[in-house]
């Protein structure tokens, strides 16, 4: 299969990038979503559980689950209540709840989980809970270290957007560092002009908050 354009050169950098720092797992999604809220939603509960992620290697299983919460009077007003849960097991295990957070959704936004995979040395364990509406999509990686029973999460926000002044992108989750760091590819956009910002890899420390660019190429050098 032949590649051609922004998006081939953008697919030959990450590689290139991947390569020159340290290895990281593949990226393998596995996502939900709920749909979208409103009137034709019933007031009992449901649920949408993903199917099961495995890493045999490293003896992790893992998988999501969507509950949705609608009251009467939420249907009324095109809005629910999604909550989000990512279950791990190790080891031949049983499955812990290692995160489980609500949020309060309206009419048009759409939910989801990605089950991302594992960190290179298998120690961190990472998922997205995220949101869309139209061509938006927010982002709240899950990081789980299973030797510590340790759970790191927090909203990447706009984090990354405003380093890109604003202009339009697509931040992709692709992986988990050893550290427990979020990692992100930001691939060109429409907007790859210089003056929109440095495209390329990103870490989303979940500690402290804090994005780095750890591999970028400017918008001029995509023409």
């Amino acid at each position: 299969m032949r590649c051609a354009g922004h998006w081939c050169r953008f697919v030959l950098f990450c590689l290139g990038a991947l390569l020159a720092l340290p290895a990281y797992a593949a990226a393998r999604h596995i996502s939900i979503d709920t749909g979208e809220c409103g009137g034709e939603l019933t007031v009992k509960d449901s649920a949408i559980k993903s199917t099961l992620y495995t890493d045999e290697a490293r003896g992790l299983r893992a998988y999501g689950v969507l509950v949705y919460r609608h009251a009467a009077e939420d249907a009324k007003n095109n809005r629910c209540h999604v909550e989000f849960r990512i279950f791990v097991a190790v080891k031949g295990g049983d499955f812990d709840l290692v995160k489980s957070r609500v949020y309060d959704t309206e009419g048009g936004e759409i939910a989801g989980i990605d089950l991302i995979g594992v960190s290179p040395d298998g120690s961190k364990f990472a998922a997205d809970t995220w949101l869309a509406e139209g061509d938006g999509q927010g982002h709240w990686p899950i990081v789980y270290d299973p030797a510590k029973k340790l759970v790191l999460d927090r909203d990447l926000a706009g984090k990354i957007q405003d380093r890109h002044r604003g202009c339009y992108q697509v931040e992709d989750f692709i992986g988990v560092t050893n550290k427990g760091e979020a990692i992100f590819a930001v691939p060109p956009s429409d907007d790859d002009s210089p003056e929109c910002g440095d495209k390329g890899l990103w870490h989303f420390n979940l500690q402290t908050g804090r994005v780095i660019r750890v591999a970028r190429i400017s918008g001029d050098k995509w023409n």
